[in-house]
Order: C-alpha cells, then structure tokens, then sequence
C-alpha cells in the first residue's frame, strides 16, 4: 500500500493514512503525531499573520496620511428660490505636511440619489497648495437639499485613487412673484408713487404709468429692485383736471410680464385767497378811515398781501395812507390794516394784491360809505336836527308834565290855605 505521509500531505492522504495507518511502517506518521504538528504550527501561523497585518496596515496609514487633501464648499445664495441659480465654491487643499503633489481628477456635485454637476481632470496641487472650481446649478423642487461635493484624488507618484467628501445644505424656497404700489401726495401738485418688492425674486423692466379719465397722463420708468427693496417717482399732477387718478407697473419675472395697480385720490387744498373782513368806517369832514382784517380764507399760506385805494373820480388816496403792506398771511389766519383817502362818492373801491401758490392775485372789493355823514359821525349814524322857536326846550326835558306838576302844586297849596283859614 502506498504511504501517505508523503509531503505535502493532501486531505485524501491524510484520510487513508489515519483509515489505513501501517504500525510497522517507521517511515508513514501515525495518527497522533499528525494531530500534534498542527497544534504546534498554529501559534507560528498566527504570528505570521499578526506581523503582515501591521505591515501593510501601517503601509496604508501612512499613505492616507501623505496624501493630506482635504474638501470644503460653500453655497450662494444659502436659500435659493426655485429655478434660480445656485453657485457653490468647491476648493480642494493639498496641505502642508504632504510629502507628494495631489493629482485631482474629478469634482462631482451630488446628492445620495442625484448628480449635479462633474468637472473632469481638475488638475494637481504642491504641498501647501489648493485650487477653488466654481459649479452651478438650479432647483426644480422646493425644500432643503442635503449636498456632498464629491473629489476623486490620489498621488501623482503612484497610489490608488480616493475619494474625499464635504457636505452642503441648500434650502430651497418657492417663488414668491410679489410688486406693489403705494402713494402720497401731501396735498402738493406732486404724487409720489412707490414700487416695493414684497417676493423673493428680482423684479425688472419696471414701467409705472398715471391714467386719469381713461386717459394716460405720463410714465416712468425705473431700475431693477430686489427682493425687500423699493423705489421710488414723483408724478406732477397739479394740472390733472380730477382727483382720482390711476397708477399701474408693469415688470417682469424670467421672462413672464405681470402688473400691480393702484388708485390714488389727491388730497387737494384750497389755495391761499385775501378777504377783507371787519371792514369799520368812519369819516372827519371828507377825509374817510377803513379799517378791517385781510383773512386767508383758503387752505395755502399766501405772502406780499398789499392792499390800496386807487386814485378814481371822487376818490384820492391821503398820502401815504392810501395803501397797506400787510406781508404774509398763512393759512386760516388774518392781519389788520388801516387806509385813508378824500372821498366824494358812495363807495370806495379797495385792491387786494398778494402771491398765492407761486401766482400773483389782483382783486378788488368795494366798500359801501353811503350812509356815511360826512360832518361828524361814522357810517350808518345821524345826528338830531336844530329847531327854531322854544316848542322843545335844548334840554331835551319834555314841557307837558312840567305844567302839570306845578298847577298841581298850586292847587293842593291853595286848597291847604283855605282849609287852615276856617280853623
């Protein structure tokens, strides 16, 4: 029979061998003696195993750790809206303590379901040295977006290629399409309308237009305005012939155009007018005073009020007196003046000249002296006439009820006499 210690030894021969095992064959290896060689190589094999294991894994850290690059990346903006364009910085760094130059073969934009962005053969970093790759894309969906920029590595010498990971988180918001206009006019010829941009995207091509009885008045255009920011146009519209007007822009959004209106009713005030109110007139001989309040019965300030009597038939100025610089006059306010002129007729005509709003004002009022005695008194007042004779006495005592009291006093003394005397 065929020995079956020959070496090496094969499981067939070891099964014969322990089956078959010849006692009398000092060459072939008896059952025991192979059970005791393999617990005495056991402990030599796990040695060995031991030792290449911290070989090569010290190897392998070793080669992590001269490779050293290291991934960051950024998002602009943070909070994109739908369908806008996102940037993200993606820099690569080969640091400091590498003692090999990085090759970077790809830079890829991902989530763990899909792919954004790739740029190919990026290039090769020194020790120390990095490199920024700039990658843009767009959301389609709203909500937040969990991102890696994925770079794919490995030594220029030599080396396996690997794979380094940075994270970025997007969040991704609707589009919100929002313009709208407000106004203010304060009263003045001038409208001030503003255009505010309540969405998250940049409104362009901003055209805002004045209508007023279906008719268009004028139009303005404007720049871009950005999310939360607003501008601003004045309108002239002193001349409009109503107090309603209509103010309506026009912009737009990738490409769309949309239109936001707003009606506008003026707050009008009335303008500044002198009225001469109070009016007192007197008279010494034909020289005749008026005095009286010039009052601003409008809702505007009016300033240069001059008031004056013209020199007409019948009528001449005294001197100086003849005209009155009164100045300004605001709103709902009045001054006083004083004019004196010769006059020979029943009326006096007054001119009132001031600036109102930037226009010059000539009016005048006419004053009514009619009345007026010219002897002595003021107007509307008349003085008792003289009488000749003595039918009223100058007092002004009537004389009926003195004669009544002294024939009664005679009476009642006479009556007393002759009563004293039959005593």
């Amino acid at each position: 029979m065929r020995c079956a210690g020959t070496f090496p030894p094969t499981h067939s021969s070891v099964r014969d061998l322990l089956v078959h095992a010849d006692t009398t064959c000092s060459g072939c290896p008896k059952a025991g003696d192979i059970l005791v060689r393999r617990q005495q190589l056991l402990p030599v094999f796990l040695t060995l195993l031991t030792i290449v294991c911290v070989t090569f894994g010290g190897a392998t850290v070793a080669s992590a750790q001269q490779s050293a690059v290291s991934v960051s990346v950024d998002a602009s903006p943070e909070d994109p809206v739908v369908g806008e364009t996102t940037t993200f910085n993606v820099t690569v760094t080969n640091q400091e303590g590498s003692n090999s130059i990085a090759d970077v073969s790809s830079i890829m934009l991902r989530t763990n379901q899909e792919h954004y962005e790739r740029v190919e053969d990026v290039g090769s970093l020194a020790p120390g040295g990095s490199l920024t790759v700039k990658m843009t894309t767009t959301f389609e969906q709203a909500g937040q977006k969990n991102l890696k920029a994925h770079v794919s590595a490995k030594r220029a010498s030599g080396g396996n290629l690997r794979a380094i990971y940075s994270p970025v988180t997007v969040d991704v918001q609707e589009l919100d399409i929002n313009g709208g206009l407000s106004t203010a006019s304060n009263g003045s010829d001038e409208t001030t309308v503003t255009f505010t941009n309540y969405g998250n995207v940049e409104l362009s091509n901003i055209e805002i237009t004045a209508t007023a009885d279906d008719s268009v008045r004028d139009n303005r255009d404007v720049f871009d305005v950005d999310p939360d920011e607003e501008t601003s146009v004045t309108f002239d519209t002193g001349e409009y012939d109503t107090d309603i007007i209509n103010f309506s822009a026009t912009y737009t959004v990738r490409g769309e155009q949309y239109e936001t209106t707003r009606t506008a009713t003026r707050d009008q005030k009335v303008t500044g007018e002198i009225r001469l109110t109070s009016i007192d007139v007197t008279a010494s001989g034909s020289t005749v005073s008026i005095d009286g309040e010039a009052a601003n019965i409008g809702g505007t300030d009016v300033g240069s009020v001059l008031i004056s009597i013209p020199t007409t038939d019948g009528i001449t100025p005294a001197g100086g007196s003849g005209e009155y610089f009164v100045g300004s006059v605001d709103a709902s306010e009045f001054s006083t003046f004083e004019l004196t002129a010769s006059v020979e007729r029943d009326t006096v005509p007054i001119r009132v000249a001031y600036i109102a709003d930037n226009d010059r004002v000539t009016k005048t009022q006419t004053v009514d002296v009619s009345s007026l005695n010219t002897t002595t008194g003021a107007a509307g007042q008349t003085q008792p006439e003289a009488t000749s004779g003595g039918e009223q006495n100058q007092s002004g005592l009537p004389l009926l009820p003195i004669i009544f009291g002294v024939v009664l006093v005679l009476t009642l003394g006479g009556l007393g006499r002759y009563l004293w005397n039959r005593e």
